[in-house]
């Protein structure tokens, strides 16, 4: 019998304690005695809701995909012991043996597991609003009819054309359809990749009101790295904002744990946009999942659906002119890096993510990239250089510290990026909020030292009354040490490698720039012994 099952969503039982009472996944098995056994098989899919052109959900384009790599199983009626497991393959399909006169469900787990040699990851989507449980759809309870039996399952989209007046039960698998399809992009570079394991929350309660996650105040769609290892939380307020059926969205924040887990990540976050003049960290690392998820999902455009019925958008053109370039651009980053993607592919992104790019001395910015790529890639650091000045960006491809830099973004004292400094001796470094505070291109000021001998030195800034200086330490292996201590002063000790390393430093009480005022420039006096 082929039965299409329209399923509710469901979650995982017992799944407080860490999803003990979650079961295995992978692998056709089975249990019973060794008796007569039935084929089972099937196909199981889930409604995708796209995005139109202009980047907004679009309902009347509603389509059916296959739910691929993720983990099935037979429970026994009545019990959530599994007596066969199986998984999804790239068109849905699973198979597994069971025991013949069994009566069962058939549940499909929002996870991807896959272990031993040739890559491994566990993938979960999970309910942040409910103690984390991994989502699943769930069959009727039945018996399995003669030798063979068939079973599909779908997942729909809860969508009545008006609203989501059914559980939304293909949002989990619309997220890890994402993920699968960021996987695989590696997979075809790098096929034997070890991907640590990754948690993503959603729920309909995800809201973009910063709280308590437990309640769904997330703040928005963002990565994160916790106790438990990478996680990342995903909008789902009908109305509001909705982010699990925005493949660029989700493929955004896995080009984050990309990058903190393959490569280094040395942005110190906070908001952001395209118009804004950044911190050189927060523009790459920005710019950066921008870009992957063009690559990811093979398009020039990123988009993100919001507001009543889903109908409003951001829409990005990955491969447009951007006004006012530069370094500080997160604009300019993810179109240098989509363009040098275009003509070379991500084999040599991969290898310079995974290699130079991870222990550059310097801070991990699009400089230090150009330069790590004119490495991997020889052939093209011409292309990239014609690339990079096209975004009012220095066209070197040999120097990590951008000493040939001039553009300066309309904010004075950012030039040179990297001061250099000596140790033994108070150095000036001063800060101001022209381009906005907190993460924004000016806040922050990078001393170079060059270090002799390894060992543990001492660090210290000051600034004068009503200043709240910050610092932190960078090495070839990324931030080593930080001091965050409230108070016009503030040190550290820490043990520095020899060579090259940076000491960015700023002042917490920077204040937010006004119209009817002038630019804040804050002067702080640094010293490393």
């Amino acid at each position: 019998m082929n039965l299409r099952t329209l399923v509710r969503i469901a979650l995982c039982s017992a799944l407080a304690a860490g999803l003990a009472g979650c079961g295995g996944g992978g692998g056709a098995g089975g249990g019973g005695d060794g008796g007569a056994r039935v084929a089972l098989s099937g196909t199981v899919t889930y409604d995708r809701v796209p995005n139109a052109a202009n980047g907004r959900l679009d309902y009347g384009a509603i389509a059916s995909r296959p739910v691929r790599g993720a983990t099935v199983e037979a429970l026994a009626a009545g019990s959530a012991q599994p007596l066969g497991s199986a998984t999804t393959d790239d068109s849905g399909h699973y198979a597994m043996e069971l025991p013949a006169g069994s009566r069962i469900t058939v549940r499909v787990r929002a996870q991807m597991t896959r272990s031993g040699q040739g890559g491994t990851w566990d993938v979960t989507v999970r309910d942040n609003t409910r103690g984390g449980p991994i989502y699943a759809m769930e069959s009727p309870e039945f018996s399995p009819d003669g030798p063979s039996s068939q079973r599909d399952l779908h997942a729909p989209s809860g969508w009545t054309g008006a609203s989501y007046g059914e559980q939304r039960t293909s949002a989990p698998f619309a997220i890890l359809d994402t993920v699968y399809r960021d996987i695989a992009k590696v997979r075809g570079t790098a096929s034997a990749t070890d991907f640590p394991a990754l948690r993503l929350y959603w729920s309909p309660d995800n809201t973009p009101t910063s709280g308590r996650i437990a309640q769904g105040q997330i703040g928005t769609t963002s990565f994160t790295m916790d106790s438990q290892g990478s996680a990342i939380y995903v909008l789902g307020k009908e109305n509001v904002d909705t982010d699990e059926f925005d493949e660029s969205v989700i493929s955004h924040e896995w080009g984050h744990y990309y990058q903190s887990n393959f490569s280094r990540d040395d942005s110190l976050g906070g908001s952001h946009s395209t118009q804004d003049r950044l911190d050189p960290r927060v523009a790459f690392s920005e710019g950066w999942g921008n870009a992957w998820s063009g690559m990811a999902l093979e398009r020039s455009t990123y988009t993100d659906s919001m507001g009543a019925r889903q109908s409003l958008a951001t829409f990005v053109n990955l491969d447009a002119t951007v006004s006012n370039p530069g370094w500080f651009r997160e604009s300019s980053v993810h179109t240098t890096l989509w363009r040098i993607y275009q003509q070379y592919g991500f084999d040599p992104i991969h290898r310079v993510f995974t290699g130079p790019l991870r222990q550059t001395p310097a801070l991990v910015t699009i400089h230090a990239f150009a330069a790590a790529y004119g490495s991997v890639q020889p052939a093209g650091a011409a292309t990239l250089a014609s690339i990079l000045s096209s975004q009012g960006i220095s066209g070197a491809t040999n120097d990590p510290w951008a000493g040939a830099e001039s553009n300066n973004g309309g904010v004075d004292g950012v030039l040179p990026i990297y001061v250099r400094a000596s140790t033994g001796s108070a150095q000036t470094a001063c800060v101001r909020n022209a381009a906005g505070t907190y993460n924004k291109l000016g806040n922050t000021a990078f001393l170079r030292y060059s270090i002799a001998q390894a060992g543990r030195y001492q660090v210290s800034v000051n600034g004068p009354g009503g200043t709240d200086p910050d610092l932190a330490v960078f090495g070839p292996s990324g931030e080593l040490a930080s001091a965050l201590a409230v108070g016009t002063g503030d040190s550290l000790s820490a043990v520095l490698p020899a060579g090259d390393i940076v000491v960015a430093v700023t002042d917490a009480n920077l204040p937010a720039p006004a119209a009817s005022q002038s630019v804040t420039v804050s002067c702080l006096q640094v010293t490393l012994n």
